[in-house]
């Protein structure tokens, strides 16, 4: 089964253990050479004052059976100039978006967004997530790269990482523990190496946190809110996690195809 619309955008989520690596905290400068003018990304900028369903559409996708047996779409709503996401409870959930266009080439996009994750909450993960995903491959198989904040439920601690699944195998960047986040997420991607970055909010230089190879084929966009990883079988959810994200744009990109996908 091929991806077909932006409903499918998904990311697997790997178990984690072992200590933590340090961030890379050096400022990153990136600059995509070969793109589109300004005037036509343009179009493709969103600062979330009413949902665009010329560019997005709403994200869901579960990793097995008995995760698609007790799903429900989350919320997924502008408020106050922002785009607003939250799950359900007692149940799997995941809300967000996902591009209704591909990108081709090279590029560089960004997005902010602020999570405060609920502490004390077990019977649940909250995982909030950036990423540009292959469109060439099947469902749950198609090459990925994800920015990650986490907090899973069997742990009182949160995480910020960067991630690439290539052929079904997941291959984890550098990662930290965090308690909330408040900034911007980054994703460039020139020639066959794709750049993970981030900046806090009032910060003004972006550091990266890692770079990933990564084939040159056309990618969807997602920006999303989940409470479950790929290898939870079961779940209770007794709260809803929420998020937000805000002033999406492409800085630059090669090509933007529009066609169904």
């Amino acid at each position: 089964m091929k991806m077909k619309g932006a409903f499918l955008i998904g990311i697997v989520l790997g178990v984690f253990s072992g200590s933590f690596n340090g961030c890379v905290t050096k400022t990153a400068s990136l600059k995509v050479e070969k793109t589109l003018p300004q005037e036509k990304l343009a179009y493709y900028n969103d600062t979330f004052d009413k949902l665009r369903t010329d560019l997005w559409e709403k994200a869901g996708y579960t990793h097995n059976e008995a995760q698609k047996s007790n799903f429900k779409l989350g919320k997924t709503e502008v408020k106050e100039g922002k785009l607003w996401v939250q799950t359900e409870t007692g149940c799997f959930s995941m809300a967000g978006l996902g591009s209704s266009y591909t990108l081709r080439g090279d590029f560089d996009i960004q997005v902010d967004c602020q999570i405060d994750f609920l502490e004390g909450v077990y019977d649940m993960d909250q995982s909030l997530v950036f990423n540009v995903i292959g469109k060439e491959k099947e469902i749950g198989k198609a090459d990925t790269v994800f920015m990650c904040l986490l907090r899973r439920g069997v742990r009182d601690f949160s995480t910020f990482f960067s991630a690439t699944r290539k052929s079904g195998e997941l291959h984890v960047g550098n990662w930290h523990k965090i308690e909330k986040f408040n900034g911007s997420l980054r994703i460039v991607r020139i020639g066959d190496e794709v750049s993970t970055l981030y900046r806090l909010k009032e910060a003004t230089e972006w550091k990266k946190l890692d770079a990933f190879r990564f084939p040159p084929g056309e990618v969807m966009l997602g920006l999303k809110l989940q409470n479950f990883v790929i290898n939870r079988a079961s779940i209770t959810a007794s709260a809803s996690a929420t998020a937000t994200f805000d002033n999406f744009r492409i800085n630059a990109a090669e090509q933007i195809i529009e066609e169904e996908i």
